[in-house]
């Protein structure tokens, strides 16, 4: 099992110093510290720091056989993942929105925002001739006529293209399952 965890470890660690490498490559130290609220670089960089010292520490006891060096490995390895679950809530944006789509303050937000702090301004009802992302109408609809809308096409034309996965999505989720199998693999060793 101790083999186990360290292969997991090493792949775990390959797509990981890929990411890193093709963010840096890509300029992403520059434009995180540009931007306002950006991932401070200590979050990254001490995310791949205690991954890798952690890799030796796990190294130097499979091959000496010693307890402390593996619960000393375990730790770090909780200390990488924590900070990995840290930057990926940080980096994940919510609510997601699609690339390059920006929610504008709709007439209805400006009207909520004029009430009292706590309670905020009904929403109007949407006229009978309001099209679809007017001022007029509000965000969120459920009416009648839209259950109607969707029972009538339950795929509108505009998503009737076919869905293109984007493989460049398996890195980080391959690196954070396996970061998963290697933090219980390395746990069941220390304890077996």
């Amino acid at each position: 099992m101790r083999a186990a965890a360290l292969i997991s470890w090493l792949v775990t660690a390959s797509l990981g110093a890929f990411m890193l490498r093709t963010w840096l490559a890509r300029g992403g130290l520059g434009s995180e510290r540009a931007k306002a609220g950006g991932l401070p670089p200590q979050l990254i960089f001490g995310h791949a720091a205690a991954a890798l010292t952690g890799l030796l520490v796990w190294v130097a006891f499979v091959a000496s056989g010693a307890r402390p060096l593996a619960w000393a490995a375990v730790a770090l390895l909780m200390v990488a993942v924590g900070l990995g679950l840290c930057t990926v809530t940080l980096w994940t944006p919510y609510p997601a929105r699609k690339p390059g789509e920006r929610r504008e303050p709709s007439a209805t937000d400006a009207a909520a925002g004029a009430g009292d702090a706590g309670r905020g301004a009904p929403e109007a009802a949407p006229g009978a001739g309001d099209a679809p992302g007017s001022p007029d109408q509000p965000e969120f609809e459920v009416t009648d006529e839209m259950i109607a809308r969707l029972l009538a096409d339950p795929v509108p034309a505009s998503r009737h293209r076919p869905i293109r996965p984007n493989p460049a999505v398996l890195v980080p989720v391959a690196h954070g399952f396996l970061a998963i199998a290697t933090f219980t693999l390395a746990v069941l060793s220390t304890i077996v």
